[in-house]
C-alpha cells in the first residue's frame, strides 16, 4: 500500500510528538539516576533484594584481614570479583578512601548502608528461622534515615534514595570459622537476611571515576552506630 502525501506528513508529525515526549521524559530525569538501574528492575535476571543477598555471601565468605569490607585503602577491592556485577563494599569502621582499578563493562553494586541478621549471631542480629531474621533485619533497617542517604556518581547525585530499599530472601551463606566479618568463632555456615539500601551503577566508561555513598542511623538499635561514609575513586581499564 502507498501513502500519499498527506498521510506521510501526518506519520511524520506523529513520529515527532512521539520523540518529543521521549526528549521530555528524559529531561525529567536527574543525570544522576541515568546512570543507575531503577530499584524495581531486575538486573541480569537478579532483583536487587537477590543481589544483597549474594553481596553479604561474597563478603561473608573472607577473613577480616583480607575482607574488602574491612579493607581501608582498597587494597583487596578485587578479592573474588568474577562475576558479570562488582560489589563495592561499606566500611566495617564506618568510613573508608578506596582506590581500586576494575575491569570494564561490569555493573557496580552499592551498599549504602544496610544490615543483617543470621542464625549463628548471638541476640540483636539473631534470627532463628526466615521469619525471624526478616524482622531482626527490618528492625535495625526502619532505623535509618531516609534523608541521610546519599550517592554521588563523580559527583553528580543519585536521587530518591528512599525508594532503594531493599529486602534479601533468606539466603545460605559460609564463614570462614574464625577471624570472620561476624564475629562468630566456631562455625562455618547460617543463613540470613539483608534489609537496607543498595544501588546499581550502570557500567562506566573506561577512564577515572569517583563513587561516594553514605547514610546513618537515627533511631532503632543502631542509634550511636557511626554512620557510612566511603569513597571509591575507580580506574576503568579499556
Amino acid at each position: 500500500m502507498k501513502l500519499s502525501l498527506n498521510h506521510w506528513r501526518h506519520l511524520a508529525a506523529v513520529c515527532a510528538v512521539v520523540a518529543g515526549l521521549a526528549v521530555v521524559a528524559s529531561a525529567q530525569i536527574p543525570f544522576g539516576n541515568l546512570a543507575v538501574y531503577p530499584p524495581d528492575e531486575n538486573v541480569l535476571g537478579m532483583s536487587y533484594g537477590d543481589w544483597s543477598a549474594a553481596w553479604w555471601q561474597y563478603v561473608l565468605t573472607y577473613t577480616n584481614d583480607v575482607n574488602p569490607a574491612t579493607d581501608s585503602t582498597g587494597q583487596y577491592c578485587n578479592e573474588g570479583q568474577g562475576g558479570p556485577v562488582f560489589f563495592l563494599a561499606g566500611a566495617a569502621s564506618g568510613t573508608a578512601a578506596r582506590t581500586c582499578t576494575i575491569p570494564a563493562g561490569k555493573a557496580l553494586f552499592v551498599p549504602i548502608i544496610n544490615v543483617e541478621c543470621s542464625t549463628v549471631e548471638p541476640p540483636v542480629f539473631r534470627g532463628n528461622n526466615a521469619q525471624e531474621a526478616r524482622a531482626c533485619a527490618a528492625s535495625w533497617a526502619d532505623g535509618i534515615g531516609a534523608s541521610s542517604l546519599k550517592v554521588t556518581i563523580d559527583g553528580r547525585k543519585v536521587l530518591g534514595l528512599g525508594l532503594f530499599r531493599a529486602v534479601s530472601p533468606f539466603y545460605d551463606f559460609i564463614v570462614p570459622p574464625s577471624n570472620n566479618y561476624l564475629g562468630v568463632d566456631g562455625v562455618t555456615s547460617g543463613s540470613s537476611v539483608s534489609d537496607g539500601y543498595w544501588v546499581m551503577v550502570k557500567p562506566l566508561s573506561p577512564g577515572v571515576h569517583v563513587i561516594h555513598f553514605e547514610g546513618a542511623w537515627v533511631s532503632g538499635p543502631a542509634l550511636g552506630w557511626a554512620p557510612q561514609n566511603v569513597t571509591y575513586t575507580l580506574t576503568v581499564l579499556p
